[in-house]
């Protein structure tokens, strides 16, 4: 059965919610939405459907600035903030429908460069089937230890929890010695010129 893409509606936020949740249940991504994201600039918002159902969706700001919302600094940015489609549905063209309409849309908007982030190895494969390049790399580490944290404790707030971005210039290793990270992953940053 073929899906339908067509633009979100405000009025389709509750599936919309229920269809991320779902897609991110397996993922390490901690991404439990509770309302859909608003962009600032100019957005992309699209939804892939079955029988009226949403088993699908992709999010694309354009980027007002240089550097206002993507690492690389470049005129024409655009940002791929979420893409993904439920399991049941995966591995049948639903996504890569999804970003080709969505880089269409994009182009229109002026978009020559769209930066994708993430620290799933399916997506890497994605992105890189689709012919995005790696072109940066940091890790993301959580930390529960409230023993290790006590360090960062200020105006009587006790730091139960800390999901932080540990950039390349950083020692990782002394990081992970110090603190004992409960999860160290890998995000990379992905980008595709437009043409």
């Amino acid at each position: 059965m073929d899906s339908v893409i067509r633009e979100y509606r405000a009025e389709d936020e509750k599936e919309w919610l229920r269809c991320h949740a779902f897609v991110y249940f397996d993922s390490n991504e901690r991404r439990l939405l509770r309302k859909k994201p608003r962009y600032m600039g100019k957005s992309i918002e699209l939804i892939a459907l079955i029988d009226k159902k949403i088993i699908g969706f992709l999010d694309i700001e354009r980027e007002e600035k240089p550097g206002g919302i993507c690492y690389k600094k470049a005129d024409g940015n655009g940002m791929l903030w979420d893409i993904g489609v439920l399991p049941k549905f995966r591995r049948e063209g639903v996504a890569t429908r999804l970003l080709a309409e969505g880089i269409k849309r994009g182009k229109r908007l002026g978009m020559k460069r769209l930066e994708a982030w993430s620290i799933e190895q399916d997506a890497w494969k994605f992105y890189e089937k689709y012919g995005f390049k790696k072109f940066f790399e940091y890790h993301h580490v959580l930390i529960d230890s409230r023993e290790k944290l006590k360090v960062f404790d200020k105006d009587d707030m006790h730091i139960v929890e800390i999901y932080a971005h540990v950039m390349p210039n950083a020692d990782l290793k002394a990081i992970m010695a110090r603190y004992r990270p409960k999860e160290v992953m890998p995000c990379r940053g992905f980008e595709l010129t437009l043409r």
